[in-house]
C-alpha cells in the first residue's frame, strides 16, 4: 500500500484476524484453493482507483461468458477504513469477498493469519517467477502463498536537464553523487530563483527515504532465527543512509517540514522553479507543466555504487482468494483472468505496473517513466514481512521517526529509540 495506507484500526489488526482463518495462524481454511459449486456468484472488491474500467469490465465479462450461469460481481471500496471492514468480512462465509484486493504493506497480515486461501498451487500458472518478487515475498507466510502482486507503482525521480547542463552536471549515477547533484546545483542556481534549493525532500514522503536505507542493504527489521524481529535502523548500513538525508537537508533541500498534503504534490515546487529535482509516482509525470516538461529527464534512485538500479519501495495492491469464499474453484478461474494477458496489459495501460511483468511492454510509450518503474519495481524492498507490521504503520513509528530526523534530531539516538518501539510492536504475541 502507498500514501492511502490505512492508519485507523491498525492497533487491533493483528488480533482482530485471527478470527478470519478456520483454525489458526498456519492458515485455517486457507489450505485449500478448490470446492464450491459449479455456479455462483463471485464477488470481488477492488479498491477505488486501483483497477481501470476497462479492466474491470473485461474481467467481468470474459468470466460470464466461460461460466454460464455465473455472475461476478465487482464492489469498488475505499481506502479509508478498509481493514476494519475486511477484518469483519472476511470473518463470515456469508459476508466476505470471494477475491480482494490488499494493500501490499498488510498482504503479510492477512497472510499470517489465515485470512485468505493457499494460492501456491496456482502459482506457476498465474506467472510464476515473472510476478513482482517483493510483493510475492510479503504475501507469502510459512512457505505457502496466499496473496499475489495486483499492480505496482515506483517512485522516480525527475530532475531540470537544463539546468544540470548549466551548472555542468551529469546524471548522478550513485546515492553519493545524488547528494553532490542537489549541492552543486543550488550553489550554482542558473535562473537565479529566489530561495531555490536542489531537491524537493518531504518527509512526509516515508517511502522515498526508505530508499536511502533499503539501497545501502538495510531495512526497518529483520528476522532472528527464532523467530523474533530486531530493529536495524541502529545499523552502519542504515546511519549511512540517514546521515546522506541528513546532510540534503541542511544543505540543498526544501520540504523538511511539509505536511504529507504539500508532499503529495512534489510537481508543485518543480513547476514553480523552487528546486531542480523531485520524486514521483506516474501521476506526477502527469502534473509536471508542458513547459518543464520539454527540459526534464528522469533516472530511477542510483545505487550505493554505479551499475544497475537502487532498491526502493514499490507501493501497490496484492489480490487473494478469501479463506472463507464459498466458490473457492470460481473465484480461482476469475483469479486466472485477472492474471492473464488481456486484463494484465489493461492495468498497464493505466501507467501501472501491472503483478506480472510479461506484460509490462503494454505501459504508454508516452510515459517517459514507464518501463523505467518496471525496472524499479522487480528491484524494490517492501518494510518487513512481519505480522504485525500494519500495527506499526498504524502507530505512525516510521513517520515519526523520519520527521524527527527530518527536524535535526540526533540519528543515532532516534534510530535506537525506533528500534524499541518496532521491536516492541512486531515481537507481541
Amino acid at each position: 500500500m502507498d500514501a492511502r495506507i490505512i492508519k485507523c484500526a491498525a492497533a487491533a489488526l493483528a488480533v482482530g484476524l485471527l478470527t478470519v482463518g478456520c483454525s489458526s495462524a498456519s492458515g485455517g481454511s486457507g489450505e485449500s484453493v478448490s470446492g464450491g459449486p459449479d455456479k455462483g456468484t463471485v464477488r470481488v472488491w477492488f479498491m477505488q482507483d486501483s483497477i481501470p474500467q476497462a479492466a474491470q469490465d473485461y474481467l467481468k465479462t470474459a468470466f460470464e461468458k466461460e461460466h454460464p450461469g455465473s455472475t461476478l460481481k465487482i464492489e469498488i471500496q475505499q481506502w479509508d477504513d478498509i481493514i476494519a471492514k475486511l477484518q469483519t468480512a472476511m470473518a463470515s462465509e456469508k459476508e466476505t469477498p470471494d477475491l480482494a484486493e490488499i494493500g501490499n504493506t498488510t498482504a503479510s497480515t492477512f497472510a499470517s493469519v489465515g485470512a485468505f486461501a493457499d494460492l501456491s498451487p496456482l502459482y506457476q500458472d498465474l506467472g510464476g517467477t515473472k510476478l513482482i518478487p517483493s510483493f510475492v515475498g510479503a504475501g507469502t507466510s510459512r512457505g505457502k502463498k496466499y496473496a499475489l502482486p495486483l499492480y505496482a507503482g515506483a517512485s522516480v525521480i525527475y530532475y531540470r536537464k537544463d539546468l544540470f547542463a548549466k551548472a555542468h552536471i551529469a546524471q548522478p549515477r550513485t546515492l553519493g553523487e545524488l547528494v553532490q547533484a542537489a549541492q552543486k546545483v543550488k550553489a550554482a542556481n542558473p535562473d537565479k530563483h529566489r530561495n531555490f534549493q536542489g531537491i524537493y525532500l518531504p518527509a512526509a514522503d516515508n517511502h522515498f527515504m526508505e530508499a536511502w536505507i533499503f539501497s545501502q542493504g538495510a531495512n526497518y527489521a529483520k528476522q532472528n532465527s527464532d523467530g523474533t524481529w530486531k530493529g536495524t535502523l541502529a545499523t552502519p548500513q542504515a546511519e549511512t543512509g540517514l546521515a546522506m538525508l541528513q546532510e540534503l537537508w541542511k544543505t540543498a533541500a526544501l520540504g523538511a517540514s511539509d505536511s504529507s498534503q504539500q508532499g503529495a504534490a512534489p510537481w508543485v515546487p518543480y513547476n514553480n522553479g523552487e528546486v531542480a529535482i523531485v520524486s514521483g509516482r506516474t501521476f506526477a509525470e502527469k502534473n509536471i507543466s508542458p513547459e518543464m516538461k520539454k527540459n526534464t529527464a528522469v533516472m530511477a534512485i542510483p545505487p550505493v555504487t554505479a551499475g544497475g538500479v537502487g532498491h526502493s519501495f514499490s507501493g501497490g495492491s496484492s489480490i487473494g482468494i478469501s479463506a472463507k469464499s464459498q466458490v473457492k474453484s470460481l473465484a480461482q478461474d476469475a483469479l486466472r483472468l485477472v492474471y492473464g494477458k488481456e486484463f494484465q496489459s489493461k492495468v498497464a495501460a493505466q501507467g501501472w505496473i501491472p503483478g506480472n511483468t510479461a506484460y509490462t511492454g503494454a505501459i504508454p510509450a508516452s510515459l517517459s517513466s514507464g518501463q523505467l518503474q518496471a525496472q524499479i519495481v522487480a528491484n524494490s524492498v517492501l518494510t518487513p514481512t512481519a505480522e504485525n507490521w500494519a500495527v506499526v504503520q498504524g502507530d505512525n513509528i516510521p513517520a515519526d521517526f523520519w520527521a524527527q530526523l527530518a527536524r535535526g534530531g540526533d540519528a543515532g539516538k532516534l534510530a535506537r529509540e525506533t528500534d524499541g518501539k518496532i521491536e516492541k510492536v512486531l515481537n507481541k504475541k
